[in-house]
């Protein structure tokens, strides 16, 4: 018999109780203490994730696999999962002690050790992987300060060619794998991405302003792994469009489990670059009149009046000031990124939506890049059979160019006026791009998509169908006023439009017959891609408030527009077997067609082949398996192609004079379009009159498919349970038949000729080490990479017999020659100064010492020694060697990453070596000083150059690194001292970058736990601290494509942030 209790209770005993049971209540849930073991060695593993099923609670494990914690299920559930270990599920059944005790074993999934790369097409596991493949998860760059994924590359992938050559936001990078093929000079061999099965050839993306990035459109938050095939049997798949090498990049997919939101934002600021040293104001004054002086004219320029009153009149206020002109235009930039996500997936369905905004300043002003990307992602099972994904992405970006493309960077200083000019405040903001009359928008959208639908046929059978669509407009309107401009307002405006549609198909089989493993895939596609241009000039606007192309005269109008189609059609296969997973063989076929030749030429076949042996999983390698734990051997050959981007030579053997101008009013008697006074056309019976097009290279119908055979030989083994592993690769990659333009003989009544000239070898070897230092029962962990890569890069054919061709002005020429490294710098060997007048050589035959070709003064005491080659006593174009080569010779990466309890810290190191670059900005500062300085030292004469401890010639007998300053022959005859295209300035530009500084700290799950939110991350990154370098340009990275470093170059600056990371 039950008995019932009753009682009345005031409101105010009432209220006392509730606030009693609250704290009851909390205690309701109980405590769980336990540690997690690794089933063979039962050592304790750190970090492994904990979860109560049905509830928010979850916790790690700390570093000896120790545990605490809170559920409130009376027979919990708890969800044990850890990375290369098999999950698992305990339930935790009558649970009346406050503090239960579970000692709870964890086994290593072997399936999960076999890292999956992606090949194009297919996944598959890394110790099946045939060629050569790079991989790099996107945890190792997250959150680093830059535009762009590529630069976050550099240093951690052997073969692959990182180099930031500006450091403008959103500004492009040059990457290259395994060394460079590119006939253009200014131009890279970029390999073909692939995002998310999406081709993304950034030779197809035309800006309007040449410095900007495609892939600035692409938010490096969202990527969770990028794979680099680097040999033929791994990138054949692709065809004409992996000459190149292949990056294939996957985004970040949605994990099977409630909704996760992450919020991630970082600020940080770019710090402005070190001055470059300049003398100014007395000590500028002075330092000039003493060279004056060392010239022996002083008292005959004095006398003569030709002293400029800048050097004289020193109480003029007008020429007694002091300003460093380059702190006008430099600042600290601000950048921040925000990055927010939710994902989840269920047995029917699945996605993930991300939200990016990245803004960065330039540390020049004026200068800046904003980005705004949406990503969607969907997946839907309607069946078991049927799987359909959709990956939708939107870019938006936004810059700012300074004073745009005609003063770009102006940081030399010689383009300064003198630090005694009294500067107005128009100036200012004249140099630091941020004058108010000056209009530059450029703005770049892009939209992603692609849809794919996956439907298995039978069990060992599947077709997969594929949908991709591009389109990019890049639309920049400019408006440069006529204080920029000699007086008057320009107006102009770019337009690039790219639409790309892809549609690919393609057959899955695998099967296994006891201990025979095969798949393969065979399938086809076809692409269509429509490029259009605009470009409109006005010149004379009328006033500066218009800023737009309007009002102006059909005389002052300048424009045209392109269009450019493309069509492409393939055919691909490949075939995988292995043996037990010992005995590997891989084929690849690839056939392509391209509208962009003739019939004669409009298909090429790009097949390979490779094959590897799993050593360690033979029989007698059991007795050293715990040393050696893999060991593979593999090697492959293959072809890809490259299909010429801008060549359309075969069309353009005519074309027509015809040009019409609406812009003036007709007199209304007939329309304008029909009044031939505002027409000019060359017609023949009323037909239109084509000429042969001479302006163009010579037509040529029978331009072949770009080739390039490839050899590979590698191997990939690991070391003490995987502890330590290494991978070893040796190449040969040859181009074949690159289109190549040649001079022709006038009478043919062309200039150029275009055809397959030229050919160009790669060979190389790349070393990739990874290691885990010390024991995992420590709490200090620490783990290294480093990478290398040797590449020797040279010319195997050139046209003509193989005669050599030189490009660019006498001052700044590269030369292709058989077997040097391509554009190598073309330029006179110096062998030091001139000590005495009698070292000059003398000719035998005149009496005359040895002499410039241009010049009627010999070579005297203070000239540079040029050796002449030929032994004529004449230096000329004949006497230039092949110096240096603007691509490295050496590559590589050196990351150290140490984590103790929830601290963590990364330190990456890169370098290159055996890169050659010209100074050109030496050259400039040393020609100025040598002029004559009486009329070059006006108002526009520069600041003084500080030359340090240059070692220059001052008198007889003197020996020096450097010719002398001022001459004291003849002004009107003189050698030419510092110029430019002499060994002298060409330098090396290897260097050694502390790349990033990575500092991190997790918060306690006991302490997120009670905030309900899953981990709260802070972390801070110190990029690009600081280069060693023996060049004497501020940075050895920061110049030309080309290698010429002009001084006025934008510098990568250093950036220091902060971020915090929320996981709900």
């Amino acid at each position: 018999m039950k008995k019932v209790f009753t009682c009345k209770v005031t409101q105010p005993l009432l209220l006392l109780f509730t606030f009693l049971l609250i704290p009851w209540c909390a205690s309701a849930q109980q405590k769980i203490k336990g540690r997690v073991i690794d089933k063979t060695d039962k050592i304790g593993l750190p970090g492994v994730t904990i979860r109560e099923k049905g509830s928010t609670n979850g916790t790690t494990t700390d570093i000896e696999g120790r545990f605490v914690i809170q559920v409130k299920n009376a027979n919990p559930v708890l969800q044990f999962s850890y990375i290369g270990y098999k999950s698992r599920e305990i339930e935790i059944k009558n649970l009346s002690r406050s503090d239960q005790q579970v000692e709870v074993s964890m086994e290593v999934d072997v399936s999960a050790m076999n890292e999956v790369v992606v090949i194009g097409y297919q996944n598959i596991e890394r110790k099946k992987v045939t060629g050569a493949v790079s991989s790099v998860k996107g945890k190792e760059f997250e959150n680093t300060p830059y535009a762009t994924f590529d630069a976050m590359l550099q240093g951690r992938v052997p073969g692959l060619t990182v180099l930031s050559t500006s450091g403008e936001p959103g500004a492009n990078n040059i990457v290259n794998i395994r060394g460079s093929s590119s006939l253009d000079l200014n131009g890279s061999s970029s390999p073909l991405y692939v995002i998310d099965g999406i081709a993304y050839d950034v030779s197809d993306k035309q800006s309007t302003y040449s410095n900007s990035s495609p892939l600035a459109a692409i938010n490096p938050n969202d990527i969770e792994s990028i794979d680099v095939l680097k040999d033929a049997s791994a990138a054949a798949i692709y065809g004409a469009r992996a000459a190149n090498g292949v990056i294939i990049v996957k985004t970040k997919r949605p994990k099977s489990g409630a909704p996760q939101i992450r919020i991630s934002s970082y600020v940080g600021v770019a710090s402005q670059p070190a001055l470059k040293p300049v003398i100014i104001g007395s000590e500028e004054r002075r330092l000039k009149m003493d060279l004056i002086n060392q010239s022996g004219a002083f008292y005959d320029q004095i006398n003569q009046g030709l002293l400029s009153p800048f050097l004289t009149d020193s109480l003029n206020t007008a020429y007694n000031n002091n300003t460093d002109w380059q702190g006008l235009f430099l600042q600290d930039g601000l950048l921040s990124n925000v990055d927010v996500s939710i994902a989840a997936s269920k047995e029917e369905y699945g996605y993930r939506f991300s939200l990016n905004r990245y803004s960065e300043e330039g540390v020049m002003k004026g200068y800046s890049n904003s980005r705004v990307t949406p990503r969607l992602f969907l997946q839907v099972n309607p069946s078991k059979s049927l799987q359909v994904t959709a990956n939708v992405f939107y870019s938006m970006n936004k810059y700012k160019h300074g004073s745009g493309d005609f003063s770009r960077y102006p940081f030399t200083t010689s383009s300064f006026p003198s630090s005694f000019w009294q500067i107005r405040d128009e100036e200012k903001q004249i140099y630091s791009g941020q004058y108010d009359e000056l209009r530059d928008d450029h703005k770049l959208n892009e939209l992603y998509a692609n849809v794919q639908a996956v439907l298995i046929l039978s069990k060992p059978l599947t077709i997969t169908s594929s949908l991709s669509y591009n389109n990019g407009v890049d639309r920049r309107d400019y408006f440069k006023p006529a204080v920029l401009n000699a007086g008057r307002n320009d107006a102009y405006y770019f337009e690039n439009q790219n639409n790309r549609l892809e549609v690919e198909n393609y057959l899955s089989y695998t099967q296994s017959v006891k201990n025979h493993n095969f798949n393969g895939i065979l399938g086809q596609g076809v692409e269509m891609n429509t490029r259009n241009s605009s470009y409109l000039l006005g010149r004379g606007i009328a006033a500066t408030s218009i800023k737009t192309i309007r009002g102006v005269s059909g005389a002052n109008l300048e424009g045209n527009t392109t269009v450019e189609e493309r069509r492409r059609l393939s055919l691909f296969a490949r075939f995988n077997y292995d043996y037990k997973g010992k005995y590997l063989l891989q084929t690849n076929f690839r056939r392509d067609g391209s509208s962009r030749y003739g019939a004669e030429s409009q298909y090429a076949n790009f097949p390979s082949v490779s094959a590897g042996w799993n050593i360690a999983e033979e029989s007698f390698f059991e007795s050293i398996k715990k040393v050696v734990t893999s060991f593979k051997i593999r090697s492959s050959y293959g072809i890809t192609g490259y299909d010429p981007g801008e060549y359309y030579a075969q069309y353009q053997s005519l074309f027509s004079d015809a040009s019409f101008n609406f812009a003036r009013l007709s007199d209304g008697s007939i329309p304008a379009q029909n009044d031939p006074t505002l027409q000019n056309m060359t017609t023949y019976n009323g037909a239109a009159v084509f000429y042969p097009n001479y302006y163009q290279p010579a037509a040529s119908g029978n331009i072949s498919w770009v080739t390039s055979p490839q050899f590979n030989a590698g191997i990939d083994m690991s070391l003490f349970n995987n502890r330590i592993s290494i991978t070893a690769d040796y190449y040969i990659r040859d181009s074949k038949d690159l289109v190549f333009e040649i001079p022709v003989p006038l009478t043919t009544g062309y200039t150029l000729s275009s055809n397959n000239y030229v050919s160009v070898r790669n060979t190389g070897v790349e070393f990739d080490i990874n290691t885990n230092n010390l024991s995992p029962k420590f709490k200090l962990q620490w783990s290294t990479n480093f990478n290398i890569a040797i590449n020797d890069n040279y010319v195997t054919k050139l046209p003509n017999g193989g005669r050599s061709v030189t490009f660019g002005p006498p001052y700044l020429q590269n030369i292709l020659t058989v077997g040097e490294p391509l554009f190598a710098f073309n330029v006179w060997d110096v062998r030091g100064v001139y000590a005495r007048d009698e070292d000059v050589p003398v000719n035998p035959l005149t009496g005359r010492r040895l002499g410039q070709y241009n010049s009627n003064t010999p070579f005297s005491a203070g000239d540079p020694i040029r050796r002449d080659l030929n032994g004529d006593y004449v230096i000329d174009d004949n006497d230039r060697i092949a110096a240096g080569s603007p691509y490295p010779k050496f590559t590589g990466g050196f990351n150290n990453n140490f984590s103790y309890k929830n601290f963590s810290l990364g330190i990456l190191f890169t370098f290159i070596k055996g890169r050659n670059l010209m100074n050109g900005y030496l050259s400039d500062k040393l020609n100025g000083s040598s002029r004559q300085q009486y009329d070059a030292w006006g108002r526009l004469s520069g600041p003084a150059s500080d030359f340090g401890g240059l070692n220059f010639w001052r008198q007889s007998g003197d020996v020096a690194q450097y010719p002398a300053l001022v001459s004291k022959s003849d002004p009107n005859n003189f050698v030419d001292r510092f110029y430019a295209g002499q060994s002298l300035f060409v330098e090396d530009a290897s260097f050694l970058r502390l790349k990033n500084i990575r500092l991190g700290y997790t918060l306690p799950t006991s302490f997120t736990n009670r905030l309900k939110i899953q981990s709260i991350r802070l972390y801070g990154v110190l990029d690009n601290l600081y280069v060693w370098s023996n060049a004497t340009v501020p940075d050895p990275e920061a110049v030309q494509v080309s290698g010429y470093s002009s001084g006025n170059d934008y510098p990568n600056p250093k950036k220091y942030t902060f971020g915090l990371d929320f996981t709900f």
